[in-house]
């Protein structure tokens, strides 16, 4: 049998990648562009990449040697982009690393500490192509191609 895990180390890195992309995007809007409703998805962009980092902060803890009980924050609209990525670069570090292990220990096909992992992968490309929507109907060019993993793994 094959080792996939540097596949799957490298759909890590290109999630956390993809959100910090799209938050430096965000960062450059106004306050009213971050929370416009667009009447779809989690309806704004600020709403919807606080609940991208929000989910991958819960469902990260399943995915390490030992597994936690996910924890959720409640949203605000009060919330900083600042804040938000405080909690991607805290994710940057703790996520790979919990997977590693995992991997290392022989754990990571165990007790769904995959299925979590893979999980956070689509469930970003999902919302992220919500927000994608939403820069593209504010009329902005997107950032960067949504679900492009085959191009930025051939060049990162």
């Amino acid at each position: 049998m094959n080792d996939y895990s540097h596949t799957i180390f490298k759909l890590i890195e290109y999630e956390l990648w993809c959100n910090l992309k799209i938050l430096d995007f965000l960062t450059g809007l106004t306050t009213e562009e971050c929370h416009r409703d667009f009447g779809f998805g989690l309806r704004t962009p600020h709403r919807t990449l606080f609940h991208i980092a929000n989910v991958m902060r819960g469902w990260s803890s399943c995915v390490g040697p030992v597994v936690s009980k996910p924890s959720w924050l409640d949203y605000s609209e009060s919330t900083s982009l600042q804040e938000i990525r405080e909690i991607l670069l805290g994710l940057a570090d703790s996520w790979p690393a919990a997977a590693r292990a995992s991997h290392e220990q022989g754990l990571l096909g165990q007790d769904r500490r995959l299925h979590h992992l893979l999980h956070l992968v689509t469930h970003g490309t999902h919302h992220r192509g919500q927000l994608l929507s939403m820069i593209t109907r504010m009329g902005y060019r997107q950032p960067f191609e949504g679900g492009d993993f085959g191009g930025w793994s051939n060049v990162s």
